[in-house]
């Protein structure tokens, strides 16, 4: 007698929304990609970190003390953050399409109401990818007091900058996330949805930036890497943007990114 499993995503009787909370759970530690991605993920700020440490401790142990930098901000071990986010879009990207071609359809039998769906994902995403900021970051910034005491380089980090940071960091890369989700269930195609982020993240705000003008400065504060990073970076917004509104319109930018996701879920066919 051959033995047949049921393939459809976890259901809670009553509860579609928790289903599919359970079922979008699942299907992301499923993927061997996302586990190796998020393991990168969270092992780059720290391990940035530690190399940026290391070369300040050396700096300071140099007979010619005009290498020494005699004293560093808790921002400057976060910085990496910046980078992170390419790889961030990257893993949600990968888990907004991993169900393309067909696969879907698979979930909407467990959860019939498609938004659930749409929704479900973009919490797991948001929270896996916090998570993941937010502990990287509070390990970047700790290892280095460790490895900078008891040399010449003052390292003050307090406790609330050093979690406001993190938290920071954990919230940059989870509104990052939510809109890198966005495009790549609005686009479907995995090509372009990996390189549209890319370039609304990076490219295109440095190029407005680049032209010049007050106006096109302005409007490339607004966008959501360059608005979000005033909670991490002490690099100048164009728009004038301080780190709490920065966020805000990250915020802002992640929120019309998912009713966009849930609007194509519920009308697309799967």
């Amino acid at each position: 007698m051959i033995e047949t499993r049921d393939s459809r995503p976890p259901t809670v009787p009553g509860k579609p929304a928790l289903g599919a909370l359970a079922g979008e759970w699942i299907k992301f530690w499923t993927l061997r990609s996302n586990r190796v991605l998020a393991a990168i993920a969270l092992l780059f700020v720290p391990l940035n970190g530690v190399l940026l440490a290391v070369s300040l401790r050396q700096r300071a142990e140099d007979p010619d003390t005009s290498f020494l930098i005699p004293s560093v901000e808790p921002a400057a071990f976060v910085d990496s953050v910046l980078w992170v986010q390419l790889l961030i879009s990257v893993i949600a990207v990968l888990f907004a399409t991993s169900e393309n071609g067909g696969f879907l359809g698979v979930s909407f039998l467990a959860t019939p109401k498609r938004v659930p769906v749409a929704l479900a994902k973009a919490a797991v995403i948001a929270s896996v990818v916090f998570v993941i900021g937010t502990v990287g970051a509070l390990a970047g910034l700790l290892l280095p007091s460790v490895m900078l005491t008891g040399t010449e380089v003052t390292y003050h980090a307090p406790v609330s900058d050093v979690v406001g940071l993190a938290l920071g960091s954990g919230a940059y890369l989870a509104g990052i996330a939510l809109v890198a989700y966005g495009i790549a269930v609005l686009v479907s195609n995995i090509v372009i949805a990996v390189l549209a982020p890319i370039a609304l993240f990076t490219i295109v705000p440095a190029v407005l930036e680049w032209v010049g003008g007050d106006t096109i400065a302005t409007l490339a504060g607004y966008f959501p890497s360059v608005a979000g990073r005033t909670a991490i970076s002490a690099m100048v917004n164009p728009a004038g943007l301080d780190a709490a509104t920065g966020l805000l319109v990250l915020g802002g930018w992640a929120v019309i990114a998912v009713v966009g996701a849930a609007l194509v879920y519920r009308y697309r066919d799967a």
